[in-house]
Formats: C-alpha cells, structure tokens, sequence
C-alpha cells in the first residue's frame, strides 16, 4: 500500500469520525440540551465536509501521479 493510499484511508477514517463525532454530540444536545453539544456538533460536521472537499482534491491532485 502506497503513501497515496494510506493518506486516502485516514482521511476517511478522520470523515467517519468526525461524522461519528457530530452524530453523538446532536443525539446529547437532544438528550441533555446545552448550547455547547449543538456548538461542537456543528463544528465536528462542518469539519467532515471540510475533510470531504480535501480529500476530494487530493485525489484529483494525485491522479497524474502513478506510485509504486
């Protein structure tokens, strides 16, 4: 497995995660309340798509170059 690749699989781990993340603090803010879990989960969901456009541009960056 290439550099390319393993820096593929921890941008979807850091996707899953993120969204994992935000998931988790949306189902506190509606168990617990507190303006802090909303906060945190829009943070951790606005950071999944960010990680998405990135690792979208990385693969379009990376498609002219072959690795071993």
């Amino acid at each position: 497995m290439g550099l390319k690749n393993i820096h593929l699989l921890f941008i979807s781990m850091a996707i899953a995660l993120t969204l994992g993340f935000g998931a988790w603090c949306v189902w506190r803010f509606r168990d617990v309340g507190g303006a802090g879990f909303l906060v945190v989960a829009i943070a951790s969901l606005g950071l999944a798509v960010g990680l998405t456009v990135y690792g979208n541009w990385f693969v379009k960056k990376m498609k002219g170059i072959h690795t071993p």
